[in-house]
């Protein structure tokens, strides 16, 4: 993922809630798997530095508790630079998908191999798309509970849009082998 980011999923997490690390890293794995990573790797280093600049502060757990998690607020230095984050443009979006480049080169091989790597990215982005028609039938079944619930509707359209799309491409694309290979 793009350099620095790091520090805006993390202050824009604490912006809703108090969290773990541990937290952290469950969430952006569930709802943000479809446009977004990030490894313990990453969140532990950042969640030290924003502490040290003050974005952020780590409530540790009671002595004796049985749940030994630090959890992390964020400060009000931390929610303006979330603003401030906010505010600046978007930076230019880059695409790797392997099965596309696969495909570009695809003429030097037989089409049932390219056929199944299609078929294969076809069923991850099938679950994937199951999985936030699900996560969009039970926000859809509760009241807001956030004032961004709104916005995370439109966060998972537009995965839900995508994921229709490479199925979609799929589709045309295996029935395009087939004829190549009648050819």
């Amino acid at each position: 993922m793009t350099k620095g980011k790091t520090k805006y999923v993390i202050l824009g997490l604490l912006n809703e809630e108090e969290l773990s690390g541990y937290d952290i890293k469950k969430i952006v794995d569930m709802r943000f798997s479809f446009f977004w990573n990030e490894s313990y790797g990453q969140l532990y280093p950042e969640l030290k530095r924003l502490s040290q600049q003050e974005l952020i502060f780590g409530i540790k757990p009671k002595e004796g508790s049985h749940r030994g998690k630090t959890r992390y607020s964020i400060t009000q230095k931390g929610i303006d630079a979330l603003e401030i984050w906010l505010c600046e443009p978007v930076e230019k979006e880059t695409i790797r998908l392997e099965i596309l480049l696969k495909m570009y080169f695809s003429k030097g091989t037989k089409p049932e191999v390219i056929k199944k790597h299609i078929t294969e990215f076809s069923i991850s982005h099938q679950k994937q798309l199951d999985m936030l028609n699900m996560f969009q039938k039970q926000l859809m079944s509760i009241e807001d509970l956030h004032p961004n619930h709104g916005d995370i509707l439109r966060v998972i359209d537009f995965g839900q849009k995508v994921y229709k799309a490479y199925i979609d491409w799929c589709e045309e694309t295996t029935l395009y082998l087939e004829r190549r290979n009648d050819q």
